[in-house]
């Protein structure tokens, strides 16, 4: 799922594994400990149990391209 976060920028999650590309998934869940999720993935939940995902279907080479954006903006 991509999520928008407050700032405007799309952080991905995987909900399949439970993870989020935000930096506070990174530090309060992973480093820290101190949290079960991020607020990306509580989005995710709440709108897959309310219906509200919107789905589109991309393919390989557009799903490369969201991703390799995602490694780019992380440097």
């Amino acid at each position: 799922f991509q999520v928008l976060g407050s700032s405007g920028k799309l952080y991905t999650c995987y909900s399949s594994c439970h993870f989020c590309t935000c930096p506070a998934f990174g530090f309060t869940v992973l480093q820290k400990s101190e949290s079960l999720l991020c607020k990306h993935i509580l989005a995710v939940y709440l709108s897959r149990a309310m219906g509200a995902c919107q789905k589109l279907s991309v393919s390989e080479e557009q799903l490369t391209s969201i991703l390799l954006a995602e490694e780019e903006d992380e440097r």
